[in-house]
């Protein structure tokens, strides 16, 4: 019947001849259907029904039955002037039921301003020519709604304003040509609404202020042409939303102030391409949205001043220019993701406000625009649950290289000090499952690289702190040295070969004076240590070397960038 080939192209080829069946005295319709090249690729016998006929059956209240038929130029806006009705006077219609029915027309195919009343209306594997398709401003009622496997022709089709009831409603593996298709204002209630496996065709496709309500909606494995997804406004339900392994092709794709509701919204393994990928403005509200393993194509990505709980870009490759300076977003996932253009979470007029930012495994071959204290990047890291130190310190690591080249050098700075922290917290979990030795020494080594590395000079990033940490050394020897020299001679104490009848005060600053040479290795050899103080003096000695050498290492590396 009309199926197969008639799904796999968007344009409907197709010639009709008129046949009349004496034994029966009725009417039968040669539908050829061709390819793209005119060879033929199937024929049909249809019965024919005049819209005469069909008028009837509407002014007398009857159910419209059509199964395997042939109607031509079928058009409500007719029937209401036959009727001396208004122009746009809603017209009932029961139980109609057209399966496997081919509706031509010269010019339109005309439903609009209908009420369909019944349990269900089907439109299963029927044929809409290449005329205009107007369903505009209909009521479908209460019942299911039911156009898989249909085809429509080249012509615009349009659904505007059109009352979807609380049954189901199926557009499943429907082809919508290569005309425009509108949905616009189109009001979907609770039943599940399915444009699984659709062909969307090279015209501009608008859904622009529809409204969906509870009911699941999916738009799974559609395949989009080249023309304009207008998806601006759109209010989705609390259902789940799904787009996954969705071909978006060429031409702009805009989500603009889209609400999504409270359901889950799947965009997993979809596919865009050239054009503008646009979510401004929308809302996810407190759903899951999954963008998976998503292709984004060369054209922009943006969610600029967007909101989200949790939204997930794992595994995507991101080939142009993302713009993720989302207005609210809890939990934003780029694990995994590939980075070759840019990605832009830099705050510029309006706050950017994002909770946790994961970046596990991604690699920029780009670059990622973010600021340190703008964006709180610390907190970005730090909020994530489920990452282990050794996971955070990979995320610190990866942005101290993206601003290095960046030039973010405070940043980069910033950056490596919490990479370094939470590679040595890592250190110390995995050492405190190893054997009894390791795990008693694993607490005094983290203290000490902590002391050292960390607390003196930020891991070689802050010389003015090692300088400090030098003076503050000095001091502390000097106060030992000045300890022992007044209260403990017995223990240590600091002599000299000059005449030493001096005040604690005096005393005081000498020992000050033999800590400063001692600590930088001067060695003028008038005063020298006895006893304990000794080894203290050497430590200092080493202690010294140490730090400025510190010093020159963080301050050579400030000043050479």
């Amino acid at each position: 019947m009309l199926n197969g080939q008639l799904h796999d192209d968007y344009l409907l080829r197709y010639s009709v001849e008129m046949e009349q069946d004496f034994s029966t005295l009725t009417n039968t319709a040669t539908v050829t259907f061709y390819d793209e090249h005119q060879r033929k690729v199937s024929r049909i016998h249809l019965a024919v029904v005049s819209k005469e006929t069909i008028y009837d059956w509407i002014k007398n209240n009857q159910p419209i039955h059509l199964q395997a038929c042939y109607v031509k130029d079928f058009s409500l806006s007719e029937f209401r002037k036959l009727q001396n009705l208004k122009e746009d006077e809603l017209v009932t219609l029961h139980d109609l039921k057209a399966i496997h029915t081919f509706f031509d027309g010269e010019s339109t195919i005309d439903f609009s301003c209908s009420v369909f009343e019944g349990k269900q209306t089907i439109f299963d594997h029927s044929v809409f020519g290449n005329g205009y398709t107007n369903f505009s401003y209909s009521d479908f009622g209460h019942g299911h709604v039911s156009f898989k496997h249909s085809k429509f022709g080249s012509g615009a089709t349009n659904f505007q304003s059109v009352r979807f009831g609380d049954g189901d409603i199926s557009f499943e593996e429907t082809n919508f040509g290569n005309g425009n298709l509108s949905f616009a204002d189109a009001h979907f209630s609770n039943g599940h609404v399915h444009f699984k496996n659709t062909l969307f065709g090279n015209g501009h496709i608008d859904f622009k202020f529809a409204k969906f309500a509870l009911g699941d909606i999916s738009f799974e494995r559609a395949t989009f042409g080249v023309g304009k997804k207008d998806f601006k406004k759109v209010e989705f339900g609390g259902g789940r939303i799904d787009f996954r392994r969705v071909e978006f092709n060429d031409g702009d794709v805009l989500f603009e102030g889209v609400e999504f509701g409270n359901g889950k919204i799947n965009f997993r393994g979809s596919v865009f391409g050239k054009g503008h990928v646009g979510f401004e403005y929308a809302d996810f509200a407190n759903g899951e949205a999954i963008f998976d393993y998503v292709d984004f194509g060369t054209g922009n990505l943006s969610f600029y001043q967007a909101k989200a709980a949790h939204i997930s870009f794992r595994n995507c490759p991101f080939n142009c220019y993302i713009d993720l300076r989302f207005k609210a977003c809890k939990i934003a996932n780029l694990s995994n993701a590939v980075i070759r253009d840019i990605v832009d979470i830099k705050p510029e007029r309006d706050h950017v406000h994002i909770r946790e930012l994961n970046i596990t495994d991604t690699r920029i071959l780009g670059r990622l625009f973010i600021n340190w204290r703008e964006n709180e990047v610390f907190h970005l890291i730090y909020n994530q649950k489920k990452s282990s130190h050794f996971q955070k310190a990979e995320q610190f690591r990866i942005l101290k290289e993206n601003f290095r080249v960046n030039g973010q050098y405070e940043d980069e700075d910033a950056a490596y000090i919490e990479f370094k922290r939470c590679e040595a917290k890592a250190l110390l979990e995995e050492e405190k499952k190893s054997t009894f030795i390791v795990k008693l020494c694993a607490y005094p080594k983290y203290a000490f690289q902590n002391y050292v590395f960390d607390f003196v000079g930020r891991y070689a990033t802050a010389p003015t702190r090692v300088l400090l940490n030098a003076v503050l050394a000095v001091c502390m020897f000097g106060l030992v040295y000045y300890g022992f020299t007044v209260g403990l001679k017995t223990f240590g104490t600091i002599e000299t070969t000059l005449p030493n009848h001096l005040n604690h005060v005096q005393e005081f600053w000498n020992c000050m004076y033999y800590s400063a040479i001692t600590f930088f290795t001067i060695g003028y050899g008038d005063y020298f240590p006895y006893g304990i103080l000794k080894a203290v003096a050497a430590f200092e000695g080493f202690s010294g070397v140490f730090l400025m050498s510190y010093f020159t290492v963080a301050f050579v590396r400030k000043i050479l960038r």
